[in-house]
């Protein structure tokens, strides 16, 4: 997966380098802050549908 950095996700690493956040309390705070403000249902999907994809591209080890 290639890493995509955005403006959100430096201000979300300020932040929570900041703070002293790991990445596990980032991801508690924004999952609460979506639970809170009834954003989670999208989120999920597209997630889902990220992950869908890169099944489908994902080339065979040879194994």
């Amino acid at each position: 997966m290639v890493a995509m950095i955005n403006q959100t996700h430096s201000e979300i690493e300020t932040i929570a380098g900041n703070a002293g956040w790991d990445s596990f309390t980032r991801l508690l705070l924004i999952s609460r802050w979506l639970d809170a403000n009834n954003l989670s249902d999208g989120l999920i999907a597209h997630l889902g549908g990220l992950a869908a994809e890169e099944e489908n591209f994902d080339l065979p080890s040879g194994d």
